[in-house]
């Protein structure tokens, strides 16, 4: 009778404090993944705002590489210049007349 009884405390202990090892660990599972700094919200807002600004980063890349292209244009033909300077800033030659249609 005595060897049952050590044996079933045993089991009592074991259910009682694995139990609480489990509810601690369930606990620090929940706090890591919805209350702390990086939980799994947090991560998924800064990975949206990273797609965000690497998409921006190309938008403004493309326009860059178009400005660039343009710049090289400019620089090199004197006829686009003058179409550049004609169309965007209203420029004439002297005895010109430019009329501006909206």
């Amino acid at each position: 009778m005595e060897e049952n009884k050590p044996k079933n405390s045993f089991i009592g202990w074991c259910r009682r404090y694995i139990s609480l090892l489990f509810v601690g660990l369930l606990a620090l599972y929940v706090y890591v993944l919805f209350f702390n700094d990086n939980s799994y919200g947090h991560l998924r807002e800064l990975h949206g705002e990273i797609k965000r600004l690497e998409k921006e980063k190309k938008e403004n890349q493309d326009t860059l590489n178009k400005y660039y292209e343009l710049n090289r244009l400019l620089l090199s033909d004197k006829e686009e210049l003058e179409r550049v300077a004609r169309e965007k800033y209203g420029m004439q030659r002297p005895g010109e007349d430019v009329y501006i249609i909206e």
